[in-house]
């Protein structure tokens, strides 16, 4: 019976990611996609705790993330349209369609120690702390997503950065025993800490953001040391 209990714990990120779809509401839906997020680290750990990997599982891990990170997460920007307009109807489904093409990708690729792009969880997490800021009555983001223009632009940029295969966005599989492997590892934890310290209920948004800046510095810094060693 143990291996199904991976899988099992899978169904309990797509049950969660389909139920906030269902409440449609800007304070459960959150909670249950941070729900999500719970199982979808814990289905992989247990899986190579108890030694039942599989490929089934792999793929079912996906299909479950595509309904938690990118349906739910699509379906709560949509709830934040400014106006009725078609744009405003259509656009959600961008980040549906990136995250999906992503997910694709990220299971016909070979295992790194880096994510390819913008792993599409931390692109959840980033409409996931717009909720929230919301919630919590920013008078910033209140005015961001209540302008038209960048209510349309977000969903393209972000979806951008998930099909930026190019880039070696920051994964903890790459942390090594050498604390100088590490550099970017602790910038990244340092620089979300201060953040959310100064900027509190915003600061998921600007972790988010932070994350992907840093990971674009660490790509250009790679790729440079690595042509610098082949020169050697």
């Amino acid at each position: 019976m143990r291996k199904y209990i991976p899988s099992a714990i899978t169904a309990g990120n797509l049950v969660c990611g389909f139920a906030a779809i269902q409440i449609g509401d800007f304070y459960w839906s959150p909670i249950l996609l941070v729900c999500s997020f719970i199982f979808d680290g814990l289905d992989g750990l247990v899986a190579r705790a108890l030694g039942v990997t599989s490929e089934f599982g792999k793929q079912m891990d996906s299909l479950a993330d595509v309904v938690s990170f990118g349906v739910a997460p699509a379906y709560l920007y949509f709830l934040l349209a400014p106006d009725d307009s078609w744009h405003c109807k259509v656009v959600p489904a961008v980040i549906v369609i990136a995250g999906t093409i992503r997910l694709a990708k990220f299971n016909i690729s070979p295992s790194r120690v880096y994510f390819q792009g913008l792993p599409i969880p931390a692109n959840a997490l980033f409409y996931i702390g717009i909720i929230f800021a919301l919630e919590n009555n920013s008078d910033f983001f209140n005015d961001f997503f209540n302008n038209k223009v960048y209510y349309l632009l977000t969903p393209f940029v972000m979806s951008a950065m998930m099909l930026s295969f190019g880039f070696r966005m920051i994964s903890i599989k790459s942390m090594t025993k050498n604390w100088k492997d590490n550099i970017f590892h602790y910038i990244v934890a340092i620089v979300s800490v201060i953040i959310a310290i100064i900027y509190k209920y915003e600061s998921i948004v600007y972790i988010v953001v932070a994350y992907i800046l840093i990971s674009i510095i660490h790509t250009i810094v790679s790729k440079y040391l690595e042509k610098v060693a082949k020169l050697l």
